[in-house]
């Protein structure tokens, strides 16, 4: 990853995640994320739109800090049963998103245990950071 990259999402506290079906549709949304070992990672639910496309095509696009932000293109990948990345993701959430976590976190460790949330992986192409 470039250092501009890393800058960027280093000063983001949201990223606006575009998914693609097999037909090319796209939908787009916002996401927390944190990022470990310079790949970015997020949570959402196992039943998601999001999870349906990226199981069809794991081409992704994020936006960094807004919908007009600079664009990174990553391949995704689903996590599943990595107990070591989920307490990572809740640790790391709690510190980052600190209020919001009060409503957000009990909801996150009940879906965690229940199999009902899954952790995505975006790794960004080799292309890199692409402006708007």
């Amino acid at each position: 990853m470039t250092p501009d990259v890393l800058h960027a999402l280093q000063q983001a506290t949201v990223l606006y995640l575009t998914t693609y079906n097999t037909k090319g549709q796209s939908g787009t949304v916002p996401i927390w994320f944190f990022l470990h070992d310079q790949t970015i990672y997020f949570c959402t639910r196992r039943n998601s739109l999001k999870v349906r496309r990226l199981r069809q095509t794991a081409r992704a696009t994020v936006h960094i800090g807004s919908e007009t932000g600079p664009r990174l293109d990553c391949s995704a990948a689903l996590v599943e049963h990595d107990p070591s990345l989920q307490t990572l993701l809740l640790r790391i959430y709690r510190r980052r998103y600190r209020w919001r976590w009060l409503i957000v976190g009990p909801r996150l460790h009940w879906a965690f245990a229940r199999g009902q949330e899954v952790i995505v992986r975006l790794r960004p192409d080799t292309a890199g950071l692409h402006s708007q």
